[in-house]
């Protein structure tokens, strides 16, 4: 094993742990308030979802590399590279949706003192549980051609063909093109929706604070309510996620186009691909 694996093969471990128990923190502070409807926040539930999206990620992505490096697991047949590289997408899309749909949800709530806002945000706290219904259909319709064009690579002799995790193929490069517009659009879309939402919001607590600056003066109680912390900790997810997002996908591009055999590289779009998931509870929690 050479350094670079080694330091990855100690990252990935950690990276892992921290993530599972920050989101399982997350399940259990969450979870039983939806469950039981004792909370009247929206919010709650969409992070308890967001929660599992990121358990789902952490476990089908850090795992499988993290085994990979250390020489535990032996190539993955059809059926379980399928299950891998399936679930891993799926959890990945959803951590994107509901990530989206926390920020234009709280844009929606801070907004709710004008007269025009009140009825969108009536209407958005009724359909909180059928959003993230739709995200989990949404995400598990979008990576339906997975278990057609995903295959185990002991299946295959030719090395170019490699794809993601190292441990998985695609039947063609051609098949890999076709669905990489199906795979990027919804990502812009809601990528898109999320920053807009976050620009609005940060817009919208400057006016505010402004607006208390003037009002109470010498009164710093109003700049740090709990509405306004809860807006600048999703915020802060929000910002966070575009910011990996954009990094592994520059590093992903790279790849795929110049150096597909760049193990460092390969080691840091898994790595970079499980940060969201593994910081998105300590913000939350913070």
């Amino acid at each position: 094993m050479n350094t670079v694996d080694l330091i990855f093969g100690l990252l990935f471990p950690a990276q892992t742990a921290i993530g599972v128990v920050g989101n399982m923190f997350l399940l259990i502070v969450y979870s039983p308030t939806s469950w039981t409807g004792q909370a009247l926040q929206p919010t709650h539930l969409i992070l308890t979802h967001m929660a599992v999206a990121n358990f789902l990620v952490l476990l089908f992505k850090g795992i499988p590399h993290t085994m990979l490096i250390w020489g535990m697991t032996t190539l993955l047949g059809n059926v379980e590279c399928t299950l891998v590289y399936y679930v891993h997408r799926v959890a990945r899309g959803l951590s994107l949706c509901t990530t989206c749909l926390l920020s234009n949800v709280q844009a929606i709530t801070i907004s709710s003192r004008h007269g025009r806002w009140i009825r969108p945000k009536d209407r958005a706290w009724r359909n909180i549980s059928f959003s993230c219904v739709l995200c989990w259909i949404f995400n598990l319709l979008t990576n339906t051609f997975i278990p057609i064009d995903i295959w185990g690579l002991q299946h295959t002799h030719n090395s170019t063909k490699q794809w993601k995790y190292s441990l998985c193929s695609c039947k063609s490069s051609e098949t890999s093109s076709k669905y990489t517009f199906l795979l990027t659009f919804p990502d812009v879309l809601f990528l898109g929706l999320m920053a807009q939402a976050s620009i609005y919001m940060v817009l919208f607590l400057y006016r505010h604070q402004q607006t208390v600056k003037h009002i109470h003066t010498g009164n710093n109680s109003h700049r740090f309510s709990p509405e306004a912390k809860a807006t600048q900790s999703i915020i802060c997810l929000a910002s966070t996620f575009i910011l990996f997002y954009l990094i592994n996908s520059m590093v992903t591009i790279y790849i795929s186009g110049f150096s597909k055999h760049l193990i460092l590289l390969q080691h840091m779009t898994a790595f970079l691909a499980a940060c969201y998931p593994t910081i998105s509870p300590l913000i939350v929690m913070l």
